[in-house]
């Protein structure tokens, strides 16, 4: 057996945990959503459709510019992005279930939740973008546009987070300036979390053994 390949699936399955458990602090926070997220309410909000639909529908739509700017369709990869949405929606949905109690009226404390959630995401994304076995959709949007139009993580990540930025903005003034999901959070993490993953690539490393075993043919 080939340990390399069970520590990189078991390191991918981690960052997937991880990262819901960021975005469960931040959302305990109540401080703004993510930006994708937010544009899920902003369309919930204007079509009636619920919001767990609708980031299911942004999940598929968001498939379009990956493949335009890639210029390739992998079957494979399309539905491990699925199954990476579906256990990143197992683990968010656990801790939202079982920390509930992790809430506060406390402003300071909610500043903190979302800080600490949000440093804990980015690190998240900064080993799974890497490992690279499956990534949601979202994600796998924030990777496509950094190797194919932007190396900059920083700067891919502010494109990244500005289309669902611009979605949700427009169908705010759409829905009679209801900017549902749109808060501090939202623009704090399109301005510096591609800051924070670019940080985490550099502090986090994952040796070179690991990132390049193979599933043998």
């Amino acid at each position: 057996m080939n340990f390399n390949i069970v520590k990189k699936y078991l390191i991918w399955i981690f960052s997937v945990f991880v990262n819901a458990f960021g975005n469960f602090l931040m959302i305990q926070s109540d401080l703004g959503n993510g930006p994708w997220i937010a544009a899920s309410m902003g369309i919930s909000l204007a079509s009636f459709i619920p919001i767990g639909v609708c980031t299911i529908i942004l999940n598929f739509l968001v498939y379009i510019p990956i493949i335009i700017i890639s210029k390739k369709f992998e079957i494979i990869r399309f539905l491990a992005s699925f199954f990476v949405a579906y256990i990143f929606g197992y683990f968010l949905d656990f801790f939202l279930v079982n920390f509930s109690w992790i809430h506060s009226n406390s402003l300071p404390i909610r500043v903190l939740l979302f800080f600490l959630g949000d440093m804990i995401l980015s690190a998240g994304i900064s080993v799974y973008l890497r490992i690279n076995i499956g990534l949601n959709p979202f994600d796998q949007f924030l990777q496509t546009v950094n190797e194919f139009l932007i190396k900059d993580i920083r700067k891919a990540n502010l494109v990244y987070l500005g289309v669902p930025i611009f979605i949700a903005t427009f169908l705010g003034l759409f829905n009679d300036f209801n900017f549902r999901g749109i808060g501090f959070g939202t623009i704090f993490m399109f301005l510096f979390n591609g800051i924070f993953i670019k940080f985490f690539h550099k502090k986090i490393s994952i040796p070179t053994h690991i990132l390049s075993a193979k599933l043998k043919k």
